[in-house]
């Protein structure tokens, strides 16, 4: 017995050098860093003595050890053929008992030996093999590829080292090899051929291709927030790669934004609307996106749907696709033949079933690719309801919000108004608001409050209550937006600690313009926003001369300003939220102007103009002033005298009858009361001179001035008192009354309905 020796050298099953011991580095004349990785073949080429090899059957993997061929005792390997002979038992071995596959070629690429395992993985025997050239033993998935790279060896001798080379089986499968190449030449140097080995790793490429499948959704799905768009991102994740056909469907109800059902569901009355579709092959008109299915009748939906895990379904001698004969011949038709049917399900609701098939060519779903699918669709349905929970909510916040505005401006008395919306978002904060006041004014406003979502919903429909409340006490623009900001302010101090109130937005922007018909003014005030154009009948264009003011709720104390301009029959006022007014330049203007008269038709070619361009964005509202009509109004001075009330009564019925329709009998008796206690009131208690207006629109106006600053208040009187009921009777006869004050005394005015027989 001899002594046990460490080896020479160690290879690997598939022929690489795996240690090289000092010992080896003297007997060949290579250095361990140049052998290791090497061939066999190229490491011990030139050497002289025999060597031994063993198979190592213990390691993992296998593999062999090398000795030199004295060891034990033992010459050279049995039919070695002598001393110097180490290449006989060594390539005998690797053909014969490896299960690494060789190949070697000639020259011009065509098979002159096959080891047992390369013919084993081709299906065929290896003498079948010899003769051929590599692509017509195997249906090369790449053969110009791969012939180039094997041609490449053999012209410049550049080894190539695990290659992937996709080969398709007589079944259509796809199989993936390593393959190694490295050149052959003979003693002289001439070039022979080609040495290739060859590793089956298709099971390590499949598994790979199912890590990727998940690695494709998880990146691609849930980039979006809007329902649909998810839907499609996960059939295009899924398809090409994983499958030939996905089809993406969401159960009815969810789809039109409803709650999902609780599992377990009632699958005879469930509905599936198509919310995606992803096809490598033309598109099947019966599986269109949108379209309707019913659950019951098809038991891989039911299945799924009932236990919440995918269902693998292998059409022929598994049996069918479909339980609908019409399904299963359209899938027939394209070519499917193996199906994986996954429910959208999460914490406990279902929203919907993906169906993902494989036609044709591809391979048949197994039992590993279960796996893959349940966490793709896990992480794709918790995204899904991620978007099916934001798309309700800016359903809620756009139904509020919609509640929240008025209704859509129109025709009043000396003005004609429109709005123009530019890609709103559904839960944003803007709005606008036509206000109408006494004496035929209008207030318009154009506003917008930071922040997305209800927050700002809740905040937009504060302010604009809010101003409505402001606007009916007769005040200012700016001293209506100091108490405006100033309720904001206070708000903001109230939600100061309230849970979920982190993001309430309480700031504004906003402007508000008071338009006067009767003496054609218009004053405005700014709070963070730009100030109105002005776009005078002859064509100028100009800006509003009004400072922009802090925001609404901003800690910036800053006072408000306000700026009054006059405004003449057949201008124009734009009041447009910051985002928009850069896209309002004087040419689009102009232009417009030029084309449009209405208000509604000015509105409607600019959201044509401008709502091509994505970047604009925005709200405004635009206002035309209307010639007023003169047998709509009338104005008339009265004497400071008892005798007031009676010639105020006098004058009225004669320019009431005088209107076109006669008004009724108790309509022209109430508006003679009405007048004879305010004109009454003011020649009492104010200061002369007093004037009396009536003002005739949807509604009969009566407005007495006098310049007494003095503002009366409504009393209850008692059963004995003897005045002080005047503005009482007032306030049951009119729809609304008040006061409003002004530079030179005040205006008590009141509201009558006017019905006409």
């Amino acid at each position: 017995m001899g002594q046990a020796l460490e080896p020479l050298f160690t290879a690997d099953d598939a022929g690489r050098v795996t240690s090289w011991s000092e010992a080896a580095a003297r007997l060949f004349g290579r250095p361990s860093d140049a052998a290791l990785g090497q061939q066999v073949v190229e490491a011990v080429r030139g050497a002289d003595g025999a060597l031994r090899v063993v198979l190592r059957s213990d390691a993992e993997g296998g593999g062999w050890e090398v000795f030199p061929g004295h060891a034990a005792g033992i010459g050279a390997a049995d039919g070695a053929g002598g001393d110097g002979d180490v290449e006989g038992p060594l390539v005998r071995a690797l053909f014969s008992v490896s299960q690494l596959g060789l190949l070697v070629v000639d020259r011009d690429l065509r098979l002159i030996r096959v080891s047992a395992a390369a013919g084993s993985m081709h299906g065929s025997a290896s003498k079948d093999l010899l003769g051929r050239r590599l692509d017509e033993v195997y249906r090369l998935a790449d053969p110009v590829g791969d012939l180039a790279s094997a041609r490449s060896v053999l012209e410049t001798g550049t080894s190539v080292f695990s290659r992937l080379v996709t080969v398709l089986s007589a079944g259509g499968y796809r199989q993936h090899y390593s393959v190694s190449a490295f050149r052959l030449r003979r003693a002289d140097g001439e070039v022979i051929g080609l040495a290739m080995t060859v590793l089956d790793v298709t099971r390590r490429e499949r598994d790979a291709e199912r890590t990727a499948t998940v690695s494709r959704v998880r990146e691609r799905v849930g980039r979006s927030l809007q329902v649909m768009e998810t839907c499609q991102d996960l059939a295009d994740a899924l398809s090409p790669g994983f499958a030939d056909l996905v089809v993406v469907s969401l159960i009815d109800q969810v789809a039109g934004g409803d709650y999902p059902p609780l599992r377990p569901v009632d699958t005879e009355q469930l509905l599936l609307r198509r919310a995606a579709l992803r096809t490598t092959g033309p598109p099947d008109p019966e599986l269109a996106v949108g379209g309707l299915e019913a659950v019951r009748g098809e038991s891989s939906y039911v299945r799924a749907l009932r236990e919440s895990r995918p269902v693998l379904l292998r059409s022929g001698r598994d049996g069918r696709l479909s339980d609908t004969p019409e399904r299963e011949n359209s899938l027939r038709a394209a070519g499917a033949h193996s199906m994986i049917v996954a429910s959208l399900t999460v914490r406990g609701r279902v929203l919907g079933l993906v169906r993902m098939f494989r036609c044709g060519r591809s391979e048949r779903y197994i039992l590993p690719d279960l796996q893959t699918v349940e966490s793709a669709v896990a992480h794709a349905t918790l995204c899904l309801d991620n978007a099916r929970r934001a798309a309700h909510d800016r359903a809620l916040a756009s139904t509020v919000h919609r509640r929240l505005l008025p209704r859509p401006p129109g025709v009043r008395l000396g003005i004609d108004t429109a709005y123009v919306a530019l890609s709103p978002t559904a839960d944003s904060g803007t709005w606008f608001d036509v206000v109408p006041l006494s004496g035929a004014r209008c207030g318009l406003v154009v506003g917008e409050v930071s922040g997305m979502g209800m927050p700002s919903v809740a905040t937009m429909g504060h302010v604009r209550t809010a101003l409505r409340a402001l606007a009916g006490l007769e005040l200012q623009p700016d001293e209506l937006l100091a108490r405006l900001s100033d309720t904001l302010t206070q708000l903001a101090h109230e939600w100061t600690g309230v849970a979920d109130s982190g993001d309430l937005a309480l700031t504004a922007g906003c402007v508000y313009a008071l338009y006067d018909p009767i003496a054609r003014t218009c004053s405005v005030a700014c709070a963070g926003q730009p100030a109105p154009r002005l776009i005078h009948s002859d064509g100028r264009i100009e800006r509003i001369d009004a400072p922009v003011g802090p925001r609404l709720g901003a800690p910036d104390s800053a006072p408000f300003a306000m700026a009054t301009s006059s405004v003449g029959d057949g201008a124009t006022l734009i009041l447009a939220s910051d985002e928009l007014d850069p896209a309002l330049s004087p040419e689009v203007v102009g232009r417009l102007l030029a084309v449009y008269s209405t208000a509604r038709e000015l509105a409607d070619g600019m959201f044509t103009r401008l709502a091509a361009d994505p970047r604009n964005k925005g709200t405004a509202l635009l206002a035309r002033t209307r010639p007023l009509p003169t047998d709509r109004t009338s104005v008339w001075d009265l004497p400071s005298e008892d005798r007031a009330a009676s010639d105020a009564r006098r004058i009225t019925r004669r320019w009431l009858t005088e209107r076109p329709g006669p008004p009724s009998a108790d309509a022209l008796d109430s508006a003679e009361l009405l007048v004879s206690e305010l004109v009454t009131n003011a020649v009492r208690y104010g200061t002369p001179p007093i004037m009396l207006r009536l003002i005739l629109d949807r509604s009969l106006t009566i407005e007495v001035t006098d310049s007494g600053a003095t503002t009366p208040n409504l009393r209850h009187a008692r059963v004995t008192d003897e005045g002080g009921r005047g503005l009482f009777i007032v306030s049951r006869l009119t729809e609304k009354w008040g006061t409003r004050q002004s530079s030179t005394g005040k205006t008590i005015w009141a509201e009558q309905s006017w019905p006409v027989e």
